[in-house]
């Protein structure tokens, strides 16, 4: 599936959730699936058919390629700790912004993280993640995980062949198990919350907001 554009934060909130109670399980190293253990918000949790449909994923990849998970399931506290760091990141790039035009500088601040409550990682149904190739070096995929901007966006003009080339061995090996990814953030890839739902127009998502790891 072909992604062009972000959808509207209210298209997406208007999907009913349907909870299906599928439990959330612990995601584990594999040959083929390494974890950023030193990620302050890893949290190795993901509702178990979005795990198993990972393993299916990287046997998707070139060989000797590895899938590199970042985030997983995001509990309300660790969202409301990113989203503060991300204000105070776009205060300093944007004082003028925020100051003066601050709904949009408020719009644009939830457009690269959402607000506590609002995140597809609160459903354990969202993955944050990269790939390393066979030498164990990440793939240059034209940003880090916490750029924002044009460049982070999956299509963009300011990357080059290679970088593009390298987003599509991820995308690729994603959509074809039924991820679908988030085009304004090249490494974000979801299954089954409101945001999958609303990108393959289905009027109801299954996975809701998890407020525990049990």
């Amino acid at each position: 599936m072909q992604i062009t554009k972000g959808l509207l934060v209210e298209k997406i909130i208007e999907v009913t959730v349907k909870e299906n109670n599928e439990p959330l399980v612990e995601v584990f190293e594999t040959e083929k699936i390494k974890l950023l253990r030193e990620h302050k918000f890893l949290s190795p949790f993901l509702r178990k058919t979005v795990s198993n449909m990972l393993i299916e994923a990287s046997n998707n990849l070139p060989l000797g390629h590895t899938l590199l998970i970042v985030t997983c399931y995001r509990s309300v506290e660790m969202q409301k700790e990113m989203y503060r760091n991300r204000k105070k990141q776009l205060a300093k790039k944007h004082p003028f912004k925020m100051v003066f035009q601050y709904p949009l500088w408020i719009k644009m601040v939830n457009r690269y993280t959402s607000p506590p409550g609002g995140s597809p990682h609160h459903t354990g149904g969202a993955v944050d993640l990269t790939v390393i190739d066979p030498d164990g070096n990440h793939l240059d995929m034209g940003t880090n995980l916490t750029a924002f901007g044009v460049r982070v966006h999956m299509e963009n003009d300011l990357i080059t062949p290679e970088q593009r080339e390298n987003r599509k061995i991820l995308r690729d090996a994603m959509i074809k198990v039924g991820f679908i990814y988030y085009p304004l953030e090249w490494w974000h890839y979801c299954y089954g919350d409101r945001m999958w739902a609303a990108y393959t127009e289905q009027r109801e998502s299954f996975y809701g907001n998890v407020k525990r790891i049990i």
